[in-house]
């Protein structure tokens, strides 16, 4: 899940959309889906410095949910992407295990 800055246009949130899907393939992920709820209010405000230096204070975000079939390793190099990129206000990664009954 990613959760996105507030004010971004809807051209820049699908450029950005299509580089994270991209990214996940060229990684080995299958099946990605990508599912947009919106803008959502936070559940606390969160402080964010960006690459210039500027301090951002952020009360909402465009929340989008990634879902693929990816090997492990892979789900490293997109978390550390994700950090280091300016429009992602907050991520996290989590892995569902298959039932097995």
């Amino acid at each position: 899940m990613a959760v996105l800055r507030p004010d971004m246009t809807e051209d820049e949130r699908l450029t950005l959309t299509q580089k994270y899907e991209e990214l996940i393939v060229a990684g080995g992920g299958m099946y990605v889906e990508v599912f947009n709820r919106g803008v959502i209010p936070l559940a606390y405000s969160i402080k964010k410095k960006n690459k210039a230096g500027e301090t951002n204070t952020y009360l909402d975000g465009i929340y989008l949910l990634f879902t693929y079939f990816t090997k492990p390793e892979s789900i490293t190099a997109l978390e550390s992407r994700l950090i280091k990129d300016d429009d992602v206000i907050r991520s996290s990664s989590f892995k569902i295990r298959k039932r097995k009954y």
